[in-house]
């Protein structure tokens, strides 16, 4: 069940939605309908910042996070299907979490 509310979000959080829904070209509620959980929200951000608009792991993960919650696919689901051979954050360092944290807050300060 997806519950992830919005308004219950941090402003980073918030930033990594606002963010997501500019690069899948969909709204919002539609991103959030679509992690089932906020892990998948950085996930996916992660996801997009290391394959860019243009190519196909981009366009895959785009299209799956313009499903909202309709898919019965999860966001980590889609990323591995994409793209097998993908660290996920959990199975990378924490550098690169936290360089991903790192500019996110950046950009949500400078908003």
């Amino acid at each position: 069940m997806r519950n992830i509310k919005f308004s219950n979000l941090d402003p980073t959080t918030k930033h990594a939605v606002f963010w997501l829904a500019d690069e899948a070209e969909t709204l919002t509620a539609v991103v959030t309908a679509a992690a089932y959980h906020i892990g998948e929200i950085f996930e996916a951000a992660a996801f997009l910042k290391e394959f860019p608009k243009g190519t196909e792991a981009h366009t895959a993960l785009a299209e799956r996070l313009r499903l909202g919650g309709t898919s019965g696919e999860s966001i980590l689901d889609c990323i591995k299907r994409v793209v097998p051979v993908y660290l996920c954050l959990g199975e990378s360092t924490d550098a690169a979490l936290d360089e991903l944290l790192v500019e996110l807050k950046n950009r949500s300060a400078a908003s």
